[in-house]
């Protein structure tokens, strides 16, 4: 791959954003009203950054951020979290969780964009609806994620497949940030599943991506997750690295 790790990480920030952002040093807190993980966590962005000798102590100081928003802290631990910062998470208890790996593909041939998919902008209603039903989004989670989509500042598509009804089928959010596609909510309806949708649509993404300037693709995937992981791998992703978070099992005191 031509991307660094820091590179890949900084494209999936910019694809996924978060409503509000703390920054201390290359470590961001993100919030995002408890909507993924990946919207709602502390991550540092740069292996340099290392906590300086007080990791402990900025690891507190996010983490109470997160109680003021009435949020459970969890702390993003990918190849850019330094040993000092690590070492402060397990000797304040914070618990392994949620294991997942970043899968990644250069871009070469495509094979244009498939005629069944709805190809929309991200903020179109019909799409955020399609993604709502199938995330299982409702109510102030529905809300929350059309906020995010709200805050996206890169170039971005969404694609459905519906069936003859208008019943939303498959979907997914792709997003063009700094040469790398990132690949987002990829969800099929379970009534839909092992019907080549899902690689419908992602092979009509990277066609889009390809037309938008990226040259590689990325996505991240639950680890235990072996359909997708052995979807992706047959359409020519490769691991990359692996990640997971770790949550503060200990509760605010009143």
């Amino acid at each position: 791959m031509v991307s660094t790790i820091a590179q890949t990480e900084a494209a999936f920030l910019k694809a996924w954003p978060a409503l509000e952002t703390v920054s201390d040093g290359q470590w961001c807190a993100r919030f995002g009203n408890g909507l993924t993980r990946r919207a709602n966590c502390i991550q540092v962005n740069d292996a340099d950054d290392d906590g300086d000798g007080d990791a402990a102590a900025r690891l507190k100081n996010l983490a109470a951020l997160y109680d003021d928003r009435r949020l459970l802290p969890y702390f993003r631990v990918t190849p850019l979290t330094g040993r000092a910062t690590f070492d402060a998470l397990v000797q304040a208890g914070w618990a392994a969780s949620d294991y997942a790996l970043i899968m990644q593909m250069p871009i070469g041939e495509t094979v244009g964009v498939d005629g069944e998919c709805v190809v929309t902008s991200p903020d179109d209603q019909d799409f955020l609806a399609a993604q709502s039903a199938l995330q299982g989004y409702g109510g102030e989670n529905a809300t929350t994620f059309a906020k995010l989509i709200a805050k996206l500042d890169s170039p971005a598509v969404g694609l459905t497949i519906y069936d003859s009804d208008g019943t939303a089928l498959a979907s997914l959010l792709c997003v063009e940030a700094s040469g790398i596609g990132v690949f987002l909510n990829v969800s099929t309806a379970p009534a839909a599943r092992r019907q080549g949708l899902g690689t419908r649509l992602m092979a009509s993404a990277i066609s889009w991506l390809a037309e938008n300037g990226a040259t590689e693709a990325a996505l991240q995937v639950a680890a235990d997750n072996r359909a997708a992981v052995a979807l992706y791998l047959s359409m020519g992703f490769s691991y990359r690295y692996p990640y997971h978070y770790r949550r503060r099992l200990e509760t605010k005191a009143s």
